[in-house]
C-alpha cells in the first residue's frame, strides 16, 4: 500500500484485487468553508501493451472506474462507546430509541433512527477492533524480546483483551433489551445482522492477531490463549445463534463469503452517500457547437465569395464549394480538438451529485474529464517527474507511451453535511480502477530464461515478465499549494502484480 499523508487530503493506493487498484481520498472539511478539491492522474501506458487513443478511448476508461463517496468512520474508543454518559454513542442512542419504545413513542422517523444507529455502531467496532489488532501485530513483531509485564504494549494489550470481553458483554446486554422490547420486526433483524456481523469482525481479527502472535513467537503463552479461546468463543456463539456465517473448523461452503459482503454492506451502507449522475452537461457540448459554428461561418463566407465571383452553374464554383465543404469537416474537427484542450479548465465529461440518502439532501459534487496527451504537451512538471529515474537511453524509448489524463473536482458542503450529521464529517472519495482491459494483448507472465551454471550445465529458470504503469498524481490543495505523487504498478498477463511509491520529488 502507498500512502501520503496531509492535513486536508490522505491519499491511499493499493491493490484491491487481481485487475483493479483503489484509490482512497480521505478529506477532511474544514469548518464552514467549502471543500474544493482538485486531483490530476497522468497515466503513462507501456507500448508493449498495444494501446491507441482509438482502442482505449473515455466510455472504455468510465466502464472501467468505480467510483464511491462516503462518510469516514467516527473514532469512538471501544471503552467510551460502552460508557453510559457518552451521548455521542451509537449505543447510547438505541437504547434511548428502546425506551422510547417501551414508553409508547413509536413512528417511522424513530425506526430509521435505530436502524440507522444499529449500523453506525458496526461501522465503529470493526474500525476500533481492526486497527487495535493491527497496532499490537505490528508492535509484537517490533519487540526485541518476548513480551513480558515490563514492555510498553504488555498493559494496553492486556486492556484490548479486557475490552473485547466488554464489547461481547455489552451486545449480549443489548440483545436482551432488543428481544424483550416491542420493537418493529425491522429494527430486530437489523439488530440481529449486526449481532452476526461484530462477532464475525471480532473473530476474523482476532485470528490474524493469534497467528501473528505464534508467528513471532514473543507474545505469552497466556495471552495467545486467551485470544484464540475468544475467537472460538464468537465462533460457537453464532453457531447457537443459528446465524448462517456459523462454519465448521475445516469447512466453507459457496455461500459464506456471500453472505459475509452482504452483512459488510448492510452494516457499511449507514456511511455511504448516494452518487447521481446529472442528466445533461451543457458545458461538455459548448466548445463542439462552436467549432461547428465557426466551421459553417467559413464554408458561408466561402460560399458567398464564389458566387460573387463565379457563375452557380460553373465548374470553378462546384470546384470551390467541394473544397470548401472538405475543409469545413477539418476545421469543425480540429477546432473542437484545440476548444477541448484550451477549455479543458471549464469543461467536464460528467458531474456526479452527492446526496445524502437518507434526507435526500444535496451535500456537493464531482466533476469529472479524460482525455488523451500527446506528450509533446504533458506539462513539463509532470514529465520531469516521470523521467526522474530514467537513463537518456529509456527516456527516448518512454517517449512512445501512451499517456491519458483523468482529472477530477470535488465540491463539498460542509454546511449541509453538519446540518444532519455530528459525528460524520469527514469524507472518503474511493475510485477504483480495472487494468483488464490494459493487459488484453500483453504477454505470457512465465518466461523460460536459460543460464549456464558453474558446473557447465545449462539450467533453465523461470522469469516473471510484467509492464511498468506510471501514475503521476497532481494535487491541488486547498491553500493553494501544489503536491505530486509518483506511483508504479507492475501488471502482467494475470493482471495486477505490485504497487509501489517511487520518490521523483
Amino acid at each position: 500500500m502507498v500512502e501520503e499523508k496531509d492535513e486536508l487530503i490522505d491519499s491511499k493506493l493499493s491493490i484491491h484485487d487481481k485487475h483493479r487498484f483503489e484509490v482512497k481520498l480521505d478529506i477532511a472539511l474544514k469548518k464552514d468553508v467549502e471543500s474544493v478539491s482538485k486531483i490530476e492522474y497522468f497515466f503513462f501506458i507501456p507500448q508493449g501493451l498495444n494501446l491507441s487513443p482509438q482502442t482505449f478511448n473515455k466510455d472504455v476508461f468510465y466502464s472501467d472506474t468505480q467510483h464511491y463517496i462516503r462518510f469516514k468512520t467516527p473514532n469512538i474508543a471501544l471503552e467510551k462507546l460502552f460508557y453510559p454518559g457518552n451521548e455521542l454513542s451509537p449505543y447510547n442512542r438505541i437504547i434511548k430509541g428502546l425506551d422510547s419504545i417501551n414508553s409508547g413513542i413509536s413512528d417511522e422517523f424513530l425506526v430509521e433512527t435505530i436502524i440507522d444507529e444499529i449500523k453506525l455502531l458496526g461501522c465503529i467496532i470493526r474500525v476500533e477492533v481492526r486497527d487495535l489488532s493491527n497496532f499490537f501485530s505490528k508492535g509484537v513483531r517490533c519487540e526485541a524480546k518476548p513480551l513480558s509485564k515490563g514492555s510498553p504494549i504488555y498493559e494496553p494489550l492486556v486492556k484490548f483483551r479486557s475490552d473485547l470481553k466488554m464489547t461481547a458483554d455489552s451486545m449480549n446486554s443489548l440483545k436482551t433489551r432488543m428481544l424483550t422490547s416491542p420493537v418493529n420486526p425491522r429494527i430486530r433483524e437489523s439488530f440481529l445482522l449486526l449481532d452476526e456481523y461484530v462477532s464475525l469482525m471480532m473473530e476474523e481479527y482476532v485470528t490474524a492477531l493469534v497467528k501473528d502472535f505464534k508467528a513471532s513467537g514473543k507474545c505469552s503463552p497466556e495471552l495467545v490463549s486467551d485470544f484464540g479461546k475468544m475467537a472460538v468463543e464468537q465462533r460457537k456463539y453464532r453457531k447457537a445463534m443459528g446465524y448462517k456465517s456459523a462454519l465448521p473448523e475445516n469447512a466453507c461452503d459457496e455461500y459464506f463469503m456471500y453472505h459475509r459482503g452482504v452483512l459488510k454492506k448492510f452494516i457499511s451502507s449507514a456511511l455511504y452517500l448516494k452518487p447521481e449522475m446529472s442528466e445533461f452537461n451543457v458545458f461538455f457540448h459548448l466548445g463542439p457547437a462552436i467549432a461547428a459554428g465557426l466551421a459553417m461561418l467559413f464554408a458561408i463566407l466561402v460560399t458567398v465569395y464564389a458566387q460573387s465571383r463565379f457563375a452557380i452553374n460553373s465548374i470553378t464554383f462546384i470546384f470551390i464549394i467541394v473544397i470548401s465543404y472538405i475543409f469545413k469537416d477539418r476545421i469543425k474537427d480540429w477546432l473542437k480538438i484545440i476548444f477541448s484542450r484550451k477549455m479543458v479548465n471549464w469543461l467536464f465529461d460528467r458531474k456526479i451529485n452527492v446526496t445524502e440518502p437518507a434526507h435526500n439532501s444535496k451535500l456537493g459534487y464531482i466533476k469529472e474529464t479524460f482525455f488523451h496527451v500527446p506528450q509533446i504537451l504533458v506539462p513539463h512538471d509532470i514529465m520531469r517527474r516521470r523521467n526522474a529515474d530514467n537513463t537518456k537511453n529509456i527516456e527516448e524509448d518512454m517517449k512512445r507511451e501512451l499517456v491519458f489524463k483523468y482529472k477530477k473536482e470535488i465540491r463539498l458542503d460542509p454546511a449541509a453535511i453538519k446540518k444532519y450529521h455530528q459525528r460524520r464529517k469527514d469524507l472518503i472519495d474511493i475510485m477504483r480502477f480495472s487494468v483488464f482491459d490494459f493487459i488484453k494483448q500483453a504477454d505470457d507472465e512465465l518466461a523460460g530464461y536459460r543460464i549456464v551454471d558453474e558446473a557447465g550445465e545449462v539450467k533453465e529458470m523461470k522469469c516473471v515478465r510484467l509492464y511498468h504503469l506510471n501514475l503521476i498524481v497532481k494535487y491541488y490543495m486547498p491553500d493553494e499549494e501544489i503536491r505530486y505523487e509518483r506511483i508504479r504498478i507492475l501488471l502482467g498477463k494475470n493482471g495486477l502484480y505490485k504497487v509501489e511509491d517511487v520518490d521523483s520529488a
